[in-house]
């Protein structure tokens, strides 16, 4: 459109340009159709026709069906055409053909330029006398051979870049998807974004959080009269069916370590839910098997930020909280979901318990008062 309005002004002027109301109109045809391609999904077929078609609707009324028989209009159309099949290709019916509608797009977009230059030279050359043919005369000039040879060359140099541009992009961002799966693996989501989001703000805080803990009973033992490929097996079942049941409540990090499962939650509400999806999944697929995993929950003020030295670092919370919610689950027999007093105040009593016997914990002079959870769903 830009290049449309570029040969008008060269064939009849700034003064017939500024004062043609149709230019104003394909102006704002050509901002209604950018808008329409900035967005995600929209169709390129149709988008790259938005505005050529405006300018039709708009023109063809004014002109008639001379409309058609303006060299100017004519190239408007076909290259619209190319360019919008070209793109429907690319992007609706045959993405696996980018390699070759990508250069062919650049070359189509180039040899617009010639296009209309051709438009400029037929309309300044209308009314002179022509002994050959425009198109011949125009073809067996030196200049127009060498400015057609470059402008097809430099199309096409400027598409294959575009190509390897597009597909170092891809490259790039499959590299960094899986750095980021990695990193999440590894930190957990809520690290990674904060990271992202906030290189800076990673000092160490104080915050409360729910600590959840669920380590199976009697692994050791079992192990050693299993086979270990049955050992690696149950153990990643377990992990594969815990896990997403842990997740789906939204913790901040995921530790698994060993037969251990550690997870790190914003409220008690969160991790009792996790827990209870957690234990069911484990007596399934544990059960079988003779063993079990038993679960606890406190929560509490802890430490959290990025721990570690130059070379490795990793997200987690510590503290006091911490090791008393490890001290209540090794106390929790296989099954079964412990949850400390502070956790059952927190619910509000909006869980079925029974009191535990108290808990005696180490450097501790007082014991502490935990609840078993009673009615996992």
């Amino acid at each position: 459109m830009i290049l449309k309005n570029l040969a008008d002004v060269a064939l009849y002027g700034w003064e017939q340009y500024i004062n043609d109301p149709t230019e104003y109109l394909l102006f704002g045809a050509m901002l209604v159709q950018t808008f329409y391609l900035s967005k995600p999904g929209s169709s390129r077929l149709f988008g790259n026709l938005i505005g050529v078609g405006i300018y039709t609707l708009i023109d063809l009324p004014a002109d008639g069906y001379e409309f058609f028989e303006n060299p100017s209009h004519i190239v408007f159309w076909l290259f619209s055409m190319a360019i919008a099949i070209l793109q429907g290709i690319r992007y609706h019916w045959k993405p696996s053909l980018e390699r070759w509608t990508i250069p062919l797009e650049s070359l189509v977009r180039m040899l617009m330029l010639l296009g209309f230059y051709l438009v400029v030279n037929i309309g300044v050359n209308y009314n002179q006398p022509q002994e050959i043919s425009f198109l011949e005369k125009f073809s067996a000039s030196a200049t127009h051979k060498y400015l057609i040879a470059s402008l097809f060359l430099v199309g096409l140099l400027l598409g294959f870049q575009r190509l390897q541009i597009i597909i170092q992009q891809k490259k790039l961002q499959e590299t960094a998807n899986i750095l980021r799966n990695l990193a999440e693996w590894g930190m957990g989501t809520h690290a990674v974004n904060k990271v992202v989001n906030n290189p800076e703000g990673w000092e160490f805080q104080q915050c409360d959080r729910a600590i959840l803990f669920m380590d199976i009973r009697g692994f050791t033992s079992w192990c050693e009269q299993t086979e270990t490929k049955i050992v690696a097996d149950v153990l990643n079942s377990y992990y594969q069916h815990v896990e997403p049941a842990a997740a789906y409540y939204q913790p901040l990090r995921i530790t698994l370590t060993a037969d251990e499962i550690m997870a790190i939650y914003a409220t008690p509400k969160q991790a009792v839910s996790a827990a209870q999806a957690m234990q069911k999944a484990a007596i399934e697929i544990l059960a079988p098997y003779g063993i079990g995993a038993g679960c606890a929950v406190h929560c509490g003020t802890v430490v959290e930020g990025l721990f570690g030295g130059e070379k490795a670092r990793t997200y987690t919370v510590i503290g006091d909280v911490v090791n008393t919610a490890k001290r209540l689950e090794s106390t929790t027999p296989a099954g079964e979901i412990t949850i400390s007093d502070h956790v059952h105040q927190k619910l509000g009593c909006k869980c079925m318990v029974k009191p535990r016997q108290a808990i005696a914990l180490k450097g501790k002079t007082q014991s502490l008062m935990a609840w078993q959870l009673i009615n996992i769903n």
